[in-house]
């Protein structure tokens, strides 16, 4: 397995951005989530099964907040992304949904009608990562 799962589209953002000498955010580091399940690969996968499959779902309650205006919503959704990314060590993921928190306590609804595209281009890419490290167990 790779060590590090990068985000694709993360180069193409920070150059966007003025930050093309940045290294791109990760999608998954999945060495450094297995660390934190000591090693035991099974637990690990079947952890980001389970999250591939709510994750989705929380991005869609999430754009229902931040469509609504629901600035309170926004930053629970927000924090409970965050620390579901934190845990399985995805930092794409739980930078952007740290910044919707952010902007969910702050009620700035301009900032999380901009920032909402890219945490739902982050579940996204996380899902098929986590699918291919899936697939790859069952080879």
């Amino acid at each position: 397995m790779k060590n590090w799962l990068k985000k694709d589209a993360a180069e193409e953002k920070d150059s966007q951005c003025g930050n093309a000498s940045e290294e791109p955010l990760q999608i998954i580091n999945y060495p450094e989530f297995l660390d934190r399940v000591m090693g035991e690969t099974e637990l690990a996968l079947s952890i980001l099964e389970e999250f591939a499959g709510l994750v989705g779902q929380h991005g869609e309650k999430l754009r229902q907040a931040v469509e609504s205006g629901d600035h309170e919503s926004v930053r629970q959704i927000g924090h409970l992304i965050k620390g579901e990314s934190a845990n399985i060590s995805a930092t794409a993921l739980y930078q952007s949904s740290l910044a919707i928190e952010q902007a969910g306590k702050s009620g700035n609804s301009a900032e999380q009608r901009k920032i909402l595209p890219g945490i739902i281009e982050d579940i996204a890419g996380l899902t098929k990562a986590i699918h291919h490290l899936l697939q790859d167990r069952e080879t």
